[in-house]
């Protein structure tokens, strides 16, 4: 009996303990210094087991119960890591950043991370490899689904039927602010972002986290990255250039420096309107990290801006309307327009981990612009019928006059805009599956504008004033908030975030309250899926632009915009061909109220603040991204949209808003050849359903018509030499040439529309087209 019973206890008690299991625990970190690393996997080897670490870079995860683990660490900033951990021990796993990976630089989707918090990681990619104008980093987040732009000359984006100042952009902490004056996209200088300075993209297209800002529809998040090793590059192109170079004096600092010149004036020459382009746009930026310590970092941040735009026109000649009923507009111009813009922005973020589970952040941050615009042109024009007999000595030549008139345009107008920032940051990491994150932020800001424009047209002989405004405003406004989030990992499986901010705002004299919540549990067997469930209010108090109506006139009674998300997110990584993929898609719905609504001429934002609305945006979002070609990101995005606004004014009902663009599509695609894979081919294809838009000044006209479709389509090819082929040039890496065929199928894509009235009184919409086919050669050298 004796034997039988230590029988039963030997099978048993393996038995018993297999079935146990444990909390494996610990902490991932920076090996520079030994700050905390979010989002970074942990692989329990030969299972599918995995966990993600927080926002301060702890882990504790069920695994079953056992001496010793082994488990692999990766994340898409540092070098993957295998590790053993002994058992009922807390590790502190270091990792090394991967130079190689920080060394590229612009946007791509990465299809082994799962969103959090409503965030989606996008790993940087070359933008200097790919097929743009400028080099600019949002032709590529453009791309993304939810996120639209119509003008490949401008940097500005709007998302998910929002406009492009609802969009909040943060870099290094810092809060992103655009110029006031531009109104078209030639004018536009650089964006903010340099792509050779990033290290690290989130991007969020609604329904955030409430430690996140105030506007109504989207975050973008970037860091610009620290470097082990001095590097660089330059940048050499027919529209401008620029250069990088980031240099580390000891083993606590690191600098970045980056310049950019741009200089459009051969792509200018190919609109419709000729004439003498004299664009010149600078942009200087440099990044210093201090690591007092392992405990103590500061950032400093400090970009200087200064961009003159002017042009001399001569002529413009536009041929629209159908095959059979083709008009003319032809105009000659005299005098010339310029606008002069410069900024500068700076701040500093000091962190400081007090003990292993709380931390402090502390941002400054300085933003300043003066802004001049002078305009003084006078164009006289022309329009006729064009003879379509294919028959007739007369085809396509103008046969029958429909209107001839003059039209003047007077400007001096000039901006001095400041905004001061502080905010602090504090995580606490409460317990190993709850972190709470508190902090406030205060912003002043004074604005002087000084306006001195009119404009009027003589046609159908007669004369008429259309615009006259001679107006100084001085503005003057605080806006403070506090937020407080609490992040709950439930377990391995569902995870809860929900926070509120508090906000005030001294212009509209309000407190109003912001609840978010973010529900998100893993799915499949192997946790490969995830579903997100995302729903908040989110604020935007008037900045100036939002105050000043057509006449240049403040409108001082005007609320904060408002927005209600309700965001479902389905996220799925699948292995094809041996290789990763991701799906994505969303559904969405935003109750708007007390939104100020707006025009849209070109990428000038025109506010209607006398007037009230009420709106929704409702839609969805697809993206399948993965490598069709082997180590080389593509991805396919497709975006469903309907947008309405109800105006109290004009007894209409809901109409559409300027931004309700139906349908749009994207492609981006990269491939090589197979005897050479250091030759490459990229493809970006975007297509958009035609915007609402109307006559101007006519409020029961708004928005009545309906524009062209947008399509675009830029390949760009590239070769890039390295290794034994240069191995005689001893400080070079790699050189890298590239051509782009920008607008490649010629399509005279419409941005806005100018209104001219013929001799019947009757008015014309005339399409303001933009660049049309262009090849732009350019070279890289990176060391």
């Amino acid at each position: 009996m004796r034997q039988i019973l230590i029988a039963i206890l030997v099978f048993i008690i393996p038995l018993y303990t297999l079935g146990q299991s444990q909390n494996l625990k610990g902490k991932v970190v920076d090996v520079r210094n030994s700050e905390g690393i979010a989002s970074a996997s942990i692989q329990l080897i030969d299972t599918e087991i995995s966990a993600q670490t927080d926002s301060l870079g702890f882990f504790d995860f069920q695994v079953p119960q056992q001496s010793e683990y082994k488990v692999r660490i990766s994340h898409v900033s540092f070098i993957n890591q295998v590790v053993s951990i002994e058992s009922n021990d807390y590790t502190v796993i270091q990792l090394q950043v991967d130079n190689l990976l920080l060394q590229q630089v612009d946007v791509s989707g990465q299809t082994d991370y799962l969103p959090k918090n409503g965030l989606q990681k996008i790993e940087p990619l070359s933008v200097n490899e790919t097929a743009t104008p400028f080099n600019e980093f949002n032709q590529l987040l453009t791309t993304l689904p939810g996120v639209v732009s119509n003008n490949e000359l401008s940097s500005s984006y709007a998302v998910r039927g929002g406009n492009f100042d609802e969009n909040l952009v943060y870099v290094n902490g810092m809060e992103i602010y655009r110029p006031f004056l531009v109104r078209a996209g030639q004018q536009e200088g650089l964006s903010f972002i340099n792509p050779d300075l990033v290290g690290n993209i989130e991007f969020s297209a609604g329904g955030w986290e409430a430690k996140y800002g105030d506007k109504l529809s989207s975050n973008l998040l970037i860091d610009y990255k620290k470097t082990e090793e001095t590097e660089g590059n330059v940048n050499v192109g027919l529209l401008g250039a620029s250069g990088y170079l980031s240099a580390q004096f000891n083993e606590k600092d690191n600098l970045l420096l980056g310049l950019r010149y741009k200089n459009a004036k051969y792509l200018f020459n190919t609109f419709e309107t000729s004439g003498e382009y004299l664009p010149r746009f600078l942009d200087f930026q440099a990044f210093y990290n201090y690591r007092f310590s392992d405990k103590t970092t500061l950032d400093l941040l400090a970009v200087f801006a200064q961009n003159d735009y002017r042009v001399e026109p001569a002529s413009r000649e536009t041929d629209f309307g159908s095959f059979q009923e083709k008009l003319r507009f032809f105009v000659v111009y005299e005098g010339a327009e310029s606008l002069s813009y410069r900024s500068f922005q700076g701040g500093a973020r000091l962190r400081h981990l007090f003990t292993d589970n709380f931390r402090t952040s502390v941002i400054l941050s300085a933003f300043s612009t003066s802004e001049y615009e002078y305009i003084n042109t006078e164009g006289f024009y022309r329009l006729c019928d064009v003879d379509r007999d294919l028959s007739s000595d007369t085809f396509d030549q103008c046969i029958s006059l429909q209107g001839i008139g003059a039209n003047y345009n007077y400007a001096r107008n000039f901006l001095y805009a400041q905004v001061a920032q502080a905010i602090i940051r504090n995580d606490w990491q409460i317990r190993n599956d709850q972190l709470l994150a508190f902090g406030l932020e205060y912003k002043k800001q004074f604005v002087n504008d000084y306006l001195d424009e009119y404009e009027f047209r003589d046609s159908a002989d007669f004369a008429q004033v259309n615009r006259v405004i001679n107006q100084d405003n001085n503005l003057e406004a605080t806006f403070a908030n506090v937020y407080v989030q609490h992040e709950w990992q439930i377990n391995n499986r569902h995870s809860l975030n929900s926070g509120l901010r508090f906000n005030y705002g001294s212009n509209t004299e309000e407190w109003l309250l912001s609840p978010r919540v973010q529900y998100q549990v893993k799915l499949h067997s192997d946790k490969s899926g995830q579903f997100n469930f995302s729903t908040g209010i989110y604020r935007q108090f008037p900045f100036y632009r939002e105050l000043r109506d057509f006449s240049g006139n403040i409108t001082p009674d005007v609320r904060a915009q408002s927005a209600l998300h309700f965001v479902a997110t389905y996220s799925k990584n699948v292995e094809l061909w041996e290789r990763p993929f991701q799906l994505n898609s969303s559904l969405y719905y935003k109750h708007l109220y007390n939104i100020i609504p707006f025009d849209v001429d070109n990428i000038r934002i025109r506010y209607r603040p006398e007037l009230s609305a009420d709106g929704y945006a409702y839609g969805a979002d697809f993206r399948f991204s993965g490598e069709f070609i082997p180590d080389m990101e593509s991805w396919f995005s497709l975006g469903l949209l309907s947008t309405r606004e109800d105006v109290q004014e004009d007894n209409r009902g809901y109409i559409r808003r300027p931004t309700d663009q139906m349908v749009t599509g994207s492609i981006f695609f990269q491939d090589n050849f197979i005897n050479d894979p250091s030759l490459k081919v990229n493809l970006k294809l975007q297509i958009g359903s035609g915007l609402p838009f109307g006559p101007p000044n006519s409020l029961e006209s708004r928005n009545i018509f309906t524009g062209e479709w947008y399509r675009r389509m830029d390949v760009g090819f590239s070769k890039q030499f390295m290794g034994d082929k240069i191995q005689n040039l001893e400080y070079i890496d790699s050189f890298w040439i590239g051509l782009d065929v920008l607008n490649v199928l010629g399509v005279t894509n419409t941005i806005s529309y100018s209104w001219i009235e013929d001799v019947n009184a009757q008015t014309f919409a005339v399409p303001n087209s933009l660049s049309a086919r262009f090849l732009n050669l350019k070279g890289i050298v990176k060391f």
